[in-house]
């Protein structure tokens, strides 16, 4: 089986909701128009990312519920007009009172198929998640769609390997990637979109932004320039958009390659997995 993934990289405003969704909707028929059946967006790709200078309160009033909220609603009409599975960046998620950071997969027919939270919120001035109540998960989920297994990956989740690695022992086949990286941090979205893809055996699939933040954080303008990147899983780039500009990462999924990888990697590396050799990372 093989298919073309897209990985949205789009600029964000960061006072206009509205303008966001317009523009992911558009963004979503463009990838369309090149036969993509599987559509990331970037983390906070609707209303920035929360700052320091928000409030809890703030937060609940653009938090919305999953699947009920009129965002998911709207990819879910999306989702079906196109015939695409889509992974819905993240949005704010409101929950019996609790704000979650949470992506959302939806299938070509319109439905939810799941969603994913992020477990390690940030405290960074510009992404202000733990210090304005951002509530993290503990749970971490693998889809089973057509397209394959696929697992989510919320933006510095990146930064513990555990995660990834268990997505893999879970099944998954694919990885998303939305997130939310300043230009300050760009170089480092091929090199774990490789590194991932390699040591788990998926495709790895990176949605990051492009342009400047609007919002003021600091002394100085944040500015954004992707990378969105599509890694396979011998680690090779094989979709990249970087720079300034709106634009899209494109390439082709093969199962068929995937199944082969894996069946050479288990009988070149029979000791691949040794649980005992790295029993302190779990305590």
């Amino acid at each position: 089986m093989r298919f073309i993934a897209a990985s949205i990289q789009m600029k964000i405003r960061s006072f206009s909701r509205d303008e966001n969704l317009k523009n992911a909707l558009k963004m979503a028929d463009k990838a369309a128009e090149c036969k993509a059946k599987l559509i990331v967006y970037p983390e906070y790709f609707l209303t920035e990312c929360p700052s320091k200078n928000k409030s809890l309160d703030e937060l609940k009033k653009i938090a919305e519920p999953i699947p009920d909220g009129p965002t998911i609603k709207e990819f879910c009409k999306k989702a079906k007009e196109i015939e695409a599975y889509i992974v819905v960046g993240t949005i704010l998620e409101i929950e019996n009172d609790k704000i979650y950071n949470t992506s959302t997969l939806v299938n070509p027919k319109g439905e939810v198929i799941g969603k994913q939270r992020k477990t390690h919120p940030e405290n960074h001035p510009s992404k202000h998640e733990v210090g304005l109540g951002i509530t993290p998960s503990n749970d971490l989920h693998v889809f089973d769609t057509e397209l394959g297994k696929i697992g989510i990956l919320i933006d510095v989740d990146a930064n513990v390997p555990e995660i990834p690695r268990v997505y893999a022992l879970k099944g998954a086949e694919i990885i998303c990637w939305p997130l939310n990286w300043s230009v300050r941090w760009a170089y480092l979205v091929p090199a774990i979109a490789s590194t991932y893809a390699y040591v788990t055996q998926c495709y790895f699939i990176a949605s990051n932004r492009a342009g400047l933040r609007e919002e003021q954080i600091g002394p100085y303008p944040l500015y954004y320039m992707g990378p969105s990147v599509i890694a396979n899983p011998e680690g090779e780039i094989i979709g990249y958009a970087s720079g300034f500009y709106q634009c899209m990462a494109l390439a082709e999924i093969d199962k068929e390659l995937l199944k082969k990888i894996r069946e050479y990697n288990k009988n070149t590396y029979p000791l691949w997995r040794r649980p005992k050799v790295f029993e302190d990372v779990i305590k």
